[in-house]
């Protein structure tokens, strides 16, 4: 498939290699070798980041997304798989969904409506376009519906170019800014890194919200920069400004429920060699396991969250982005570190004035936090005894990962 919802599991993406010849993306974004240690005596967790489909040097495909550039002049369409083609003998296939993208509408279903009701991002754009695009030239890249492009509009934009790669949406995108009298926003069915501009109509502001459940997993910084070297004049302002990934060590009896053998559920029967197919290898997003991190009525911080990363949107190339970082990490407390959890924050501009974040505590009790949830959620990779795991025969379970209050963990994000 050329898409996620909001990012799919490494699993979905194994073996495959980025145009660098290496594995995929770690949860920094940037192409590396994947993979975050943290060790201690010996010992060592492996977290690990989904890998890319591959558009400009490795990066993300947008949902949907069937424009192809022919040749500098022209576009073709890409192939694309139709919805009711798509559907098993039998069902009943709606008339309006007839003909549509496939990708596009599995996508849409499965997180772009909770994307469009965050009603607290939604704020945050607004909030952070506010006395900065008024009578501005904007570009919103990955327009999608075009409630950005919609909202610098009604700000004042001199004018707004929304870029989109889907067909059928930006034929909607057309329609919503048609019925909200918004006459002065161009729709364009491309990829931004397609696109060419002459100097005088290159952007004051760039906004774009293409953030994955990893920070960086939808390719955010790689269009922005090349959209501020190509689409935008020197200066401009980019919106988001800025934010932050983050992880945390964890511990949750309830998640080690759902994720390994236990014991004492068997009736007796010993069936630990089915641990043996327990899946530490890869990150998948807590939306995938069907829960919302935060209803977890057990779950304990292992460790302080730390920022592995920060990038600056307006500046921040992926060449400055280091391959290896290793940081020290302090036990909370005496037990067994289940899983790291990455999640993320953005800000509008340097001061932070706005802000949005994907951490589970800011999600948990917020009327829009069930939303936020499913569209982005937050990175679950599960651990192990790492330094065990390399001498384990291999029909054996995972050895717990067990720390003390006070250890000193080495965390390497590669």
């Amino acid at each position: 498939p050329q898409w996620q919802p909001r990012q799919k599991s490494a699993a979905a993406w194994g073996g495959e290699t980025d145009a660098a010849g290496t594995n995929g993306f770690c949860a920094l974004g940037e192409p590396v070798e994947p993979g975050l240690q943290a060790q201690h005596d010996g010992r060592s967790m492996v977290y690990v980041s989904p890998s890319r489909d591959r558009q400009i040097d490795g990066s993300f495909i947008p949902p949907g997304c069937d424009a192809v550039a022919a040749d500098d002049s022209s576009q073709d369409v890409a192939q694309v798989t139709c919805y009711e083609e798509s559907l098993v003998k039998g069902f009943w296939c709606p008339p309006r969904l007839k003909g549509r993208n496939e990708s596009l509408i599995e996508a849409v279903n499965d997180w772009h409506f909770a994307m469009l009701n965050d009603s607290h991002r939604n704020q945050f754009y607004l909030d952070s376009m506010q006395n900065v695009v008024k009578d501005k030239r904007v570009i919103d890249i990955g327009a999608g519906s075009g409630l950005l492009s919609l909202m610098a509009s009604r700000q004042g934009a001199k004018s707004v170019l929304a870029i989109e790669a889907s067909r059928d949406m930006v034929d909607l995108a057309r329609l919503n800014i048609r019925r909200n009298g918004c006459d002065n926003i161009r729709v364009l069915h491309n990829l931004s890194s397609r696109v060419k501009l002459p100097e005088d109509k290159k952007a004051d502001v760039l906004v774009s919200e293409t953030l994955g459940a990893l920070m960086l997993g939808e390719g955010m910084l790689d269009y922005l920069s090349d959209a501020r070297r190509r689409l935008a004049k020197p200066g401009a302002v980019v919106i988001p400004a800025g934010g932050a990934q983050y992880a945390m060590l964890v511990c949750s009896p309830s998640l080690a429920m759902v994720s390994s053998v236990q014991p004492q559920c068997c009736e007796g029967f010993d069936l630990s060699a089915i641990g043996c197919l327990q899946d530490t290898g890869n990150l998948f997003f807590t939306k995938q396991w069907g829960f919302r991190l935060n209803s977890l009525p057990d779950l304990e911080r292992m460790s302080e969250r730390i920022e592995i990363l920060e990038v600056d949107f307006q500046h921040t190339e992926r060449r400055h982005l280091r391959e290896t970082k290793t940081f020290r990490v302090e036990a909370l407390r005496d037990g067994v570190v289940h899983a790291v959890v990455s999640s993320w924050e953005v800000w509008s501009d340097s001061s932070r004035t706005y802000r949005i974040t994907t951490h589970p505590e800011d999600t948990k009790h917020a009327p829009w936090g069930f939303a936020r949830d499913m569209q982005w959620g937050q990175g679950l990779q599960l651990v192990e005894d790492f330094d065990t795991a390399s001498k384990s025969e291999r029909h054996a379970a995972p050895q717990p990962f067990i720390v003390k209050a006070g250890e000193v963990l080495l965390l390497t994000v590669r």
